[in-house]
C-alpha cells in the first residue's frame, strides 16, 4: 500500500473513527503499541546479569526482570509453596540470588495425617506451623528415630519415590521440586500409677510397652521382681502398675560365693527359693528366721557330726614279791604292761573343720598289767631286806659308789664341809644322784646298803650312776658294782 494511502488508512481504523478497517489492520496496530512499549521498557529497565543458586546448583541469566521470583523462573526453575527467594553476598562480595527450598513434611498427629512445607529450623517449630505443641512425655521422632523438640529439622532434598496421595495440600506427582518428605511423629505421653513396694506413683510416658515406660522414669527392674500386669503388657491410659521388687542378697558359701535376688520373708526361705536349702544341722548367720533386708550377707556354714576315738595310756605299776623258789640274792623280773583308756566323742564340722567335741562314752580297753620283782626270801621277809609295807614301783640297775664328807673335796675349814646339795649333811641314807634320772627326795632301796634317799650330787654323777653316802669315822662296807636297786613309793 502507498505511503499516502496508508495515511489516509490509520486514521479511519483508529476507535471513534467513523470508518471500519479489516481485522488484520486492527492487529497490526496492535502489535505497533505493543513494540513501543516494549522500547520504553527496554530502555526504562535495562538487562540485568544475575546468578540463580538452586538446588546446589549455580545458573546465570540475563533478564529485564524486575521480580526476584521472575528471574527464577525466566532461569527455569519452579518455585514451590513454602520456597522463598532471598539475596546473598558471596565471599568475593557478588550478590547471588539463593533459592531456599521448603521441606515437605508429613506429621502423624493426634490420629491424623497433616502435609505441609516449612523452611523452620528445629522440630517444634515447624509443628507450631500447624498448630501442634508437644507437653510433657510426648516422644517426636523423624523418620522413625527419636529426636528432642528442640533439635535441627533435617532437610532431605532427594526425589520423592511415590507422591503423598489423598493428603491436603500435598503436591501434584510432576511437580519439578518434588521431594521426599520428612515424617514426623508426634506420640502423646498417657498417664499411668505405679505403685512400687507400696509407695504409689502417678507418671506419664510415650512408651508403647510398659517395661519401657517403667525404664524411662527411672524405675529399675531386678532379677526375681514381680510386676503386675505382666512387664511385656502394652502401656495404656489410666493404667494400674504394681512393682514389688526383690531383695539383693550375698550369699557365702563353702564351696563359693554368690548373689541372689529374693521377694521371701525371711534368710531361710530365699535359700531355699534359690535352690540352697539348709540342711537340719546347718547354721547361718544371720539366723533362719532373720528378715529379709536388700544388701544383706547371709553366711551359711554346713554342719555335719561324726565320731572319733582317743586312746589313752595306762601306766603299770612295779611291785615286789618274795619267792621262795629263787636262790638266796637272787632277783627275778617280770615285765609290765601299759593298759590302753579309750574315749569316743561326738565331733562337730563346719565347712569340713572341727568346731567341737562331746565326750559319748569311755572305757577301759585293755587294762594295765603290773612289772613284778621277785627276789628270794619268803612273803614279809625279803632277802634283800626291804621292809613290809614299803611298796616297790620301779627296779632300776645302776652303777653304785659310795663317798664321805672327807672324799668330796673340800677341806675340814670349809663352812660347806660335809654339806649336800639339798643342805643336810653327809650321812648313812643320803644318796648323790643325776637329779634328771632320780628327783631329789626320791626313796630307794639299795640292797646291801638299806634304804635311802636322793638328796646330793656330783660331778661324776651321770646318768645311771648313784652315789651312797657314808659319814666320817664310819669304815664303808661297799664296793662300787652295778646293782638294782628298788625305787620306793609312798
Amino acid at each position: 500500500m502507498p505511503a499516502r494511502a496508508l495515511a489516509r488508512w490509520l486514521p479511519s481504523a483508529l476507535p471513534g473513527t467513523p470508518n471500519r478497517v479489516p481485522s488484520l489492520t486492527s492487529h497490526i496496530a496492535f502489535l505497533v503499541a505493543l513494540a513501543l512499549i516494549a522500547a520504553i521498557a527496554f530502555l526504562l529497565f535495562p538487562a540485568r546479569r544475575v546468578a540463580v543458586v538452586a538446588d546446589g546448583v549455580e545458573r546465570t541469566v540475563v533478564s529485564h526482570q524486575r521480580s526476584d521470583a521472575a528471574v527464577v523462573r525466566q532461569a527455569g526453575l519452579t518455585l514451590s509453596p513454602g520456597d522463598a527467594v532471598v539475596w546473598q553476598e558471596r565471599s568475593d562480595g557478588r550478590p547471588v540470588l539463593v533459592v531456599q527450598r521448603a521441606t515437605p513434611v508429613i506429621a502423624e498427629v493426634d490420629g491424623r495425617l497433616v502435609f505441609w512445607r516449612t523452611r523452620a529450623d528445629t522440630v517444634d517449630e515447624a509443628l507450631a506451623e500447624i498448630g501442634v505443641t508437644s507437653g510433657d512425655g510426648d516422644s517426636l521422632f523423624i523418620n522413625d528415630l527419636r529426636v528432642a523438640p528442640w533439635e535441627s529439622l533435617a532437610r532431605n532434598p532427594a526425589p520423592m519415590v511415590s507422591g503423598a496421595g489423598g493428603l491436603v495440600g500435598a503436591p501434584k506427582a510432576d511437580s519439578p521440586t518434588l521431594q521426599q518428605p520428612l515424617t514426623i511423629t508426634v506420640r502423646r505421653a498417657v498417664p499411668f500409677t505405679v505403685v512400687e513396694d507400696g509407695h504409689s506413683l502417678n507418671l506419664r510416658s510415650s512408651a508403647l510397652s510398659l517395661s519401657a515406660a517403667l525404664r524411662e522414669n527411672g524405675i529399675i527392674l531386678r532379677p526375681g521382681d514381680l510386676v503386675l500386669p505382666d512387664i511385656d503388657a502394652p502401656l495404656a491410659a489410666g493404667l494400674s502398675v504394681y512393682v514389688y521388687h526383690a531383695d539383693k542378697v550375698n550369699v557365702f558359701l563353702p564351696e563359693g560365693d554368690t548373689v541372689i535376688y529374693s521377694r521371701a520373708s525371711t534368710v531361710e526361705g530365699a535359700l531355699a527359693e534359690a535352690g540352697m536349702p539348709l540342711g537340719e544341722r546347718d547354721r547361718v548367720e544371720p539366723s533362719r528366721d532373720a528378715s529379709l533386708e536388700d544388701g544383706m550377707g547371709v553366711y551359711v556354714f554346713r554342719v555335719d557330726l561324726g565320731k572319733a576315738v582317743e586312746d589313752e595310756e595306762i601306766s603299770f605299776e612295779t611291785v615286789a614279791r618274795a619267792d621262795p623258789d629263787l636262790e638266796w640274792g637272787k632277783v627275778r623280773r617280770a615285765d609290765g604292761q601299759e593298759g590302753v583308756l579309750r574315749r569316743e566323742y561326738d565331733v562337730t564340722y563346719e565347712n569340713g573343720e572341727e568346731v567341737g567335741r562331746t565326750l559319748s562314752r569311755e572305757w577301759v580297753e585293755r587294762e594295765p598289767v603290773d612289772a613284778v620283782v621277785y627276789y628270794s626270801g619268803q612273803d614279809g621277809v625279803s632277802a634283800a631286806g626291804i621292809p613290809d609295807g614299803l611298796q616297790v614301783v620301779q627296779v632300776m640297775h645302776v652303777y653304785a659308789t659310795w663317798y664321805n664328807p672327807a672324799s668330796a673335796g673340800k677341806p675340814p675349814s670349809s663352812p660347806g664341809y660335809g654339806m649336800t646339795a639339798t643342805g643336810v649333811p653327809v650321812t648313812m641314807g643320803i644318796v648323790a644322784v643325776d637329779p634328771s634320772v632320780l628327783p631329789y627326795g626320791t626313796r630307794m632301796y639299795i640292797p646291801g646298803y638299806g634304804v635311802g634317799e636322793a638328796a646330793d650330787c656330783g660331778g661324776a654323777v651321770k646318768g645311771n650312776i648313784i652315789d651312797l653316802g657314808y659319814p666320817d669315822g664310819v669304815t664303808p662296807n661297799w664296793s662300787s658294782r652295778w646293782i638294782d636297786i628298788y625305787i620306793l613309793g609312798s
